[in-house]
């Protein structure tokens, strides 16, 4: 029989996940069949859903549609105003930002492909060449490792850079290049630093639905493939919430907890 291990920590029993879009939320909500959803803070569109998924209180949470111009409320500002209204209100064990990305075919990359967030948490349209503000305008959060989830989801992990636009500049590709990142988003390095401020574990998990080294212009490869993207990112999130409703430890996540043996 194994011993058991004297470092673990509590099990995770409260998890927020946070997207962008309606149409990458939309299947989640359906798979765990949640109920209505609720306003998150009357000052911001966000809405939020809860639902018990085994041992985990689930708190689903969309940026809302922007009532001036009709569309979902994308962006590293709405991401980050967001998440402080989340924080605020509920006090997560783990926060999980799940959406979709662009992905560079020259690392591997590939429509349908996902990524957890791994090494940094990076901004590659934020230039200020000034003696210091630079490092901190590319922000290099560094992110948490989850071998475990890993493993469980048969996914690689790599950086994640975060910006304000759907293309990329030159400049921008070779940031890209420089950093060896796999993923390209508009919102979870801006989510990683307010989960650090509040000193909450983050996770970012994404799924390709256009190729940034891809001569066919991003949006189209996006309205294209956002559908079908979008359910694989839902097969992945029903596999990861229900390995967290198991009841699971963030020591076990990040691989420190030694998992029990076939005998124990």
């Amino acid at each position: 029989m194994s011993e058991p291990t004297s470092h673990s920590s509590p099990i995770i029993h409260r998890v927020i996940v946070h997207f962008a879009m309606e149409a990458e939320a939309a299947g989640i909500a359906r798979r765990f069949v949640m109920g209505a959803e609720s306003p998150l803070h009357p000052a911001l569109p966000a809405r939020v859903r809860t639902q018990q998924v085994g041992a985990v209180e689930l708190i689903h949470c969309t940026n809302g549609i922007d009532s001036q111009h009709g569309v979902d409320r994308i962006g590293l500002e709405s991401a980050a105003t967001t998440a402080w209204a989340l924080l605020s209100a509920y006090k997560p064990c783990i926060y999980i930002n799940a959406g979709t990305c662009g992905g560079f075919a020259g690392r591997g990359g590939a429509i349908g492909r996902s990524y957890l967030g791994g090494r940094a948490f990076l901004m590659h349209d934020h230039r200020v060449p000034l003696p210091g503000f630079q490092a901190q305008a590319e922000a290099r959060i560094p992110a948490e490792h989850y071998p475990a989830l890993e493993r469980q989801l048969g996914i690689d992990s790599g950086p994640v850079s975060s910006g304000s636009s759907l293309d990329a500049t030159p400049q921008e590709l070779e940031f890209f290049e420089q950093e060896q990142v796999v993923a390209k988003d508009m919102e979870a390095t801006a989510i990683a630093s307010v989960t650090r401020d509040w000193g909450v574990p983050f996770l970012a998990i994404k799924t390709v639905t256009d190729l940034v080294d891809h001569p066919e212009p991003s949006h189209e490869q996006f309205l294209r493939n956002l559908a079908s993207s979008s359910a694989h990112l839902t097969d992945l999130l029903s596999e990861l919430i229900g390995f967290l409703g198991q009841g699971v430890s963030l020591t076990r996540l990040r691989g420190v907890e030694t998992e029990p043996s076939a005998d124990s």
